[in-house]
Parts: structure tokens; C-alpha cells; sequence
């Protein structure tokens, strides 16, 4: 059996970079829910009219539609939190790692 290391390492830049692509694809999200939202917001639920198209729209359409829209707003919200959940953990794990260095340099940086 392989003895075991007790240590805690984190790479730090990695961390953070990771956390910018998070928060690059919530950009990339919330561009999209923009769009689609500005597309069909301008319409309403008012397609089709009132008779039977309208109707058709109202019960197979629009449910689906909403609830795409609805799913990308919540992901756009949920990538855009974890992305800068990550960039503050890097940002933590930077500062325990300089103020490590600074306590092991008798508190000062060399």
C-alpha cells in the first residue's frame, strides 16, 4: 500500500483560470437568453391570433417556450454564481498562500 501524503496542495492559477472560463460561459449564456429573449419577447403570447392558431400556439408552443427560456435564464444565473464562487476560492487560497510565506519569512516577503 502507498504511504500516505498528508499534504493539500491547490494550483492556484489553474483555480482561477478555470474560474474565468466559468464566467466565459455565462457570458455566453446570458448573450443567448438576450437574444431569444428580445426575440420573443416583443411578440407576447400573441401569435397566431385568437382563433385556432392562436389556440395551438397558446397550448403547444408557448409552454415548451417559456420554459426554454426560463432554463436558459437559470443557467445563465447558475454558470455566472459558480464562476465566481471558483474566482473567489482562488483568490482565498492565494491570499492563505501568501500570508503562509510572509508568517515562514518572519512576516516579511522576500
Amino acid at each position: 500500500m502507498a504511504e500516505q501524503d498528508d499534504t493539500f496542495s491547490v494550483d492556484i492559477d489553474a483555480l482561477e483560470r478555470g474560474g474565468v472560463d466559468v464566467k466565459h460561459l455565462a457570458t455566453l449564456a446570458a448573450s443567448i437568453y438576450g437574444d431569444l429573449f428580445n426575440l420573443t419577447d416583443k411578440y407576447g403570447h400573441t401569435l397566431g391570433g385568437n382563433g385556432d392558431v392562436g389556440k395551438s400556439f397558446e397550448t403547444n408552443y408557448y409552454p415548451g417556450a417559456d420554459a426554454s427560456l426560463q432554463f436558459l435564464k437559470d443557467l445563465k444565473d447558475l454558470v455566472d454564481a459558480h464562476g465566481s464562487k471558483v474566482i473567489d476560492l482562488g483568490d482565498l487560497f492565494g491570499n492563505v498562500d501568501d500570508t503562509t510565506i510572509d508568517e515562514s519569512h518572519g512576516g516579511h516577503r522576500h
